[in-house]
């Protein structure tokens, strides 16, 4: 007859398995994290924009190239919908939440660097479009269709360059609470998920209204 366990024997045994848990956890805690360079404060603050800087209205998006919902709301036009019909009034701005996968990183990572050439909204297009997907060879050749210089593109983009810009971007949609994406800031007001054109007008006209 075999012994029977003892709930002291038990209790060790969880106890044990609590601290193997816990000392895991501590390794991977102390393991060093990826050394990417650093990016100066003046380009971390240095957001893709559209539209007169004194503008009123500024309407920030968030979002995902991986994203779905934020490719059917570019290829809807709505920005290019609203600067037409607030030319003077709205300015738009561009932020990452890379959120979805390594892909989505490594895109946001590409729009910097296309960023930093001058071409960022083309290439945010092109993203857009993915034709070739968000691979890295596929990043490289929607660059070299932009006619960049594919030396610094590559080097931007294969050393982590702008990593620490897209990380940055992450941590303001997270104090503005926003995990999902595209997300809106509106002069200060949330905007979760692809508004349509009318109902971002009717945000805006109040918002003029109100000044």
């Amino acid at each position: 007859m075999f012994p029977l366990v003892t709930s002291d024997l038990k209790n060790n045994s969880a106890l044990l398995i609590g601290v193997l848990i816990a000392a895991l956890l501590l390794v991977v805690l102390l393991l060093p994290g990826p050394n990417h360079p650093e990016v100066a404060e003046e380009r971390l603050l240095d957001d893709p924009a559209l539209g007169s800087p004194d503008a009123p209205i500024v309407l920030i998006e968030y979002g995902d190239y991986a994203c779905e919902a934020c490719r059917v709301w570019h290829r809807a036009q709505v920005r290019e919908g609203l600067l037409e019909r607030y030319p003077d009034q709205i300015r738009f701005i561009w932020r990452d939440n890379a959120r979805r996968s390594t892909a989505s990183i490594k895109a946001a990572e590409a729009g910097q660097c296309a960023h930093n050439q001058g071409r960022f909204w083309e290439y945010n297009a092109l993203l857009f479009e993915a034709e070739l997907g968000l691979g890295v060879d596929a990043l490289k050749t929607y660059a070299s269709r932009l006619g960049l210089d594919m030396d610094t593109f590559n080097q931007c983009l294969d050393g982590n360059e702008i990593r620490r810009k897209v990380e940055f971007d992450m941590r303001r949609a997270g104090e503005h609470g926003f995990s999902t994406t595209p997300a809106f800031w509106l002069n200060g007001e949330k905007i979760i998920g692809p508004p349509p054109l009318d109902y971002l007008s009717e945000i805006i006209e109040k918002k003029l209204g109100q000044r």
